[in-house]
């Protein structure tokens, strides 16, 4: 299973060094979008202001407004992040775990701000 493990590892880890110019944000942002989005949801759930809000909601336009605000979250999320930390995201489950976080939680209002209006 190591021996396995390590043969992943070096085989993508060229990947992440070809990908750590500037050039390559998008394909490391679309690498995590779905994390982020995945996160945001969770958050959204989560949080009691998205509570009080959606009461006046009905569950149709609560899960629009979920998939909206997400996805607004999701492609702007990592403008703010440095490509040294989405090269480390790439490769370090807690480096990534401490990325998609606070890139959510940096976006997550102003995205929902404009979708609630």
């Amino acid at each position: 299973m190591k021996v396995l493990s390590a043969l992943i590892l070096l085989s993508i880890v060229p990947l992440f060094v070809a990908c750590a110019n500037t050039d390559s944000h998008a394909v490391r942002q679309k690498m995590l979008q779905p994390v982020i989005e995945q996160q945001c949801q969770r958050e959204l759930k989560s949080s009691k202001v998205w509570h009080t809000a959606s009461l006046l909601l009905s569950e149709a336009k609560q899960k629009n407004a979920q998939q909206s605000i997400c996805g607004c979250v999701g492609k702007n999320a990592l403008k703010d992040v440095s490509n040294q930390d989405l090269v480390m995201a790439s490769v370090n489950e807690d480096s990534k775990n401490k990325v998609v976080r606070q890139a959510v939680m940096n976006s997550l209002t102003s995205c929902a701000q404009e979708v609630l209006q």
